[in-house]
Order: C-alpha cells, then structure tokens, then sequence
C-alpha cells in the first residue's frame, strides 16, 4: 500500500525528480517517465507550470506537427525539418490547427462524426447508420484535399469541414443540407472575442450556415456562452426576430454539443499558445526548424503526411 501511495505522490513530482516509477501490483515493474507524462493531468493544482508543459508537448506535439503540415503552417523540407512560414496571428493560426484537428476527429471518432454529420445537414432525427458511414470528413482549405480531392479544394471556403462520399457513379460528393441542395458544412472559430462580428452576423447575412466556436475566454466563459448573451440582448432590443433567435441559437454550437471534450480542446489550445511564444515569435516567416522530432516525416504519393 505504502509503494501504491509513492507512485501518487510521484506523479506530481517535477520531472527532473523522476526517471522511473516504481508500480507495486505483485510485482515491481519500472515504468520509464517518459511513457506516462503524458496520462498526468496539466490542471492538477500542485503540477508546475514547467511539468505542465512537458505534459501538454507530450499529449500534442505530434497533432500540432500533422495540423500544422496539413494546413501549410509549417513547411516540410525534404530532409524532414520544417519551419513555420505564416504570417498570420495567433488566433488565426489557432483556428486552422483546430481545422485540422477536428477534422481528424470527426473521422477517428463516429459518433462525434455522426453528431456533426447531423447537425450540419439540419437533421431533426438521426441519420440512417448505414447512410451516415458513407461519408467521411474533409478541410476544404487541407494540402491533402488538393491532392486528393481537388475538386473540394477552396481555401477561401465559407465553410471549413464539409462532408463527402461516393455516389453511384462512382464520383465524389459532398453531403447537402436535408431537402435542399445546399452543401452543408461547417465554419470552425477559435476566437475569444468579437463574437457578434465574427460569428452572430454571418450567420445572419447566410455566409455561414454552421458555426462551431471551440474557446473560452480569459474569464472561464465559453465563446458559446457569449454568443448565447449576445443573441438573447439583440432580441431583447428588438435587433432580430424571435425566428433569427432560435436560427441563431440553432446554428452555433461548442464542442460538446458534438460530445467532444472541453478539457481537451482547453489543453490542446494551451499547448499552441505555449509552442507559439516559444517556436515562432518574431518574425514567424524566417523563423528556423520547428521540433527536430518532425525529421522522419514525408508525404506519400497521394499526398497524405506519414512517419518513415
């Protein structure tokens, strides 16, 4: 008992403290940390702000490395190192990750795929399983969407994940918004912030149809949560009708609504502010090779990023 008790404690040691944990279940095993950094919980109060960064570069540094390459922030050079070549800010380079790392998930995950799927496509009752399997998500502004599906490339698209599948010809299509022609699809957003202009007011014009915010603001309340505010206040002062309000309320969701995890998508925003100010301040055009664990990676014929 005494031997279970040390590996709790131990857990939250600083690193430098810990090359191995010693397990006691029987027998006594040593488990290298390195292997288990990663399962330790960053929020945990009596985790330092250094231990709690090796814990999130552990969890993330490989989906920040593919969404980066996925959406041209960084460049693969043919030695394997990469570099970031963006210019653009923070949040905006926040958001494409979130792209990335969305879409990944909706197509690792079915269910989470399936409640996008049917959100998106304004189903009221749930798809058909057998239908919904067809399809498969993309970003329409991915390097491997231009190589792969060329046709639903649009970088300047107004949404950021759309839906295909093959149709009885054989030929890709995308998923439409139910008894309409619409393509459905959905705008990623990873502000904290400027929600009316970003997010409540193109979903009105119709530039948007969906709008999945992913963040909280500095004082703990979700982007979501904002929008809601904002939402009910213009209705209140008669700047939309009671049917703008429930469209409204309709078309924006935060990543639960879907069954995504909160923590997750917290922890993984805190390691891209963490890789951000240490990788790429200054001049982010010239800054030089990012991550020298990105060497061994390569794109395939098709286009997609593998490990070699």
């Amino acid at each position: 008992m005494a031997g279970e008790c040390a590996v709790v404690w131990g857990l939250f040691l600083r690193k430098k403290y810990m090359s191995d944990i010693i397990l006691v279940r029987g027998n006594i095993e040593t488990i290298p940390f390195s292997q288990l950094i990663e399962f330790l919980d960053p929020k945990h109060k009596v985790i330092s702000i250094e231990l709690r960064n090796q814990i999130l570069e552990a969890r993330y540094k490989n989906s920040l490395i593919s969404d980066g390459l996925e959406t041209g922030i960084l460049t693969l050079f043919p030695n394997g190192s990469c570099y970031v070549k963006s210019k653009q800010s923070l949040p905006s380079i926040k958001g494409l990750i979130f792209e990335s790392y969305l879409t990944n998930l909706f197509n690792e995950n079915s269910q989470i795929r399936k409640n996008a799927f049917d959100w998106c496509t304004n189903r009221k009752r749930k798809s058909n399983l057998d239908y919904f399997e067809q399809y498969k998500a993309i970003g329409t502004g991915f390097i491997s969407t231009k190589n792969i599906y060329s046709r639903f490339y649009e970088p300047q698209s107004n949404a950021d994940i759309k839906f295909i599948r093959k149709n009885d010809n054989n030929e890709w299509e995308p998923a439409t918004e139910l008894e309409t022609t619409n393509s459905a699809g959905i705008q990623i957003k990873a502000i904290t912030g400027n929600e009316r202009l970003e997010i409540i007011e193109p979903l009105l014009s119709g530039k948007y149809t969906h709008v999945l915010t992913c963040l909280k603001h500095l004082s703990q309340i979700h982007s979501y949560d904002i929008c809601m505010d904002i939402i009910r206040d213009m209705h209140i002062n008669n700047e939309i009708s009671i049917d703008n309000r429930n469209y409204l309320e309709k078309r924006i969701y935060a990543p639960e609504h879907l069954g995504i995890y909160q923590y997750d998508i917290d922890n993984y925003s805190e390691y891209i502010d963490y890789w951000y100010k240490g990788q790429a301040s200054g001049d982010i055009n010239t800054t030089s090779a990012v991550n020298k664990e990105i060497v061994g990676y390569k794109y395939n014929d098709a286009g997609l990023l593998i490990p070699v």
